[in-house]
């Protein structure tokens, strides 16, 4: 597996919040929930996307966290009257990126390879991590999915 060490830059984005258990079975109905709201907002709206869906993955404690699931929009269309859909920024700084190639399901092997990794480099993780969903598992089979994910990291 490769890995990166990358600067993003904040987009603007609209989002829902949902709170999980850290069970993968778990974590993917939370997530089929919070895309379900985004889109029908998206679709409600007629905001177009500026980019591909992720999840922003935050204040986790070991058992538990919050994700912030949504799109990155046109800074004009980062706005939003219901109330639960807010308008915010994508993650921004320096983070250890790396590509994910298969299901969603094997995705905390790719965490666990790159928390190997940040110990390796001397870094620490910081309190975030997100997805960006490459591909659209409606038109990709499970075994081709790309998705990026992103560690943020502090140190070297």
């Amino acid at each position: 597996m490769q890995f990166e060490i990358v600067n993003t830059t904040a987009q603007p984005m609209l989002y829902v919040t949902r709170s999980s258990s850290m069970n993968s079975e778990e974590i993917g109905g939370v997530m089929g929930d919070a895309f379900a709201a985004i889109g029908e907002f998206i679709n409600r709206s007629g905001v177009a996307p500026a980019g591909p869906p992720l999840a922003v993955y935050r204040d986790w404690d070991g058992s538990t966290m919050k994700v912030d699931v949504g799109f990155p929009v046109a800074p004009d269309s980062a706005v939003s009257s219901e109330p639960e859909v807010r308008s915010g920024q994508t993650p921004a700084g320096k983070a250890l990126k790396a590509v994910h190639r298969g299901s969603y399901m094997r995705l905390r092997e790719t965490y666990e390879a790159m928390e190997v990794h940040i110990a390796q480099e001397g870094l620490t993780a910081g309190e975030i991590a997100w997805e960006v969903y490459v591909s659209d598992p409606d038109q990709t089979s499970e075994e081709d999915l790309l998705t990026e994910i992103y560690m943020r990291v502090n140190g070297a």
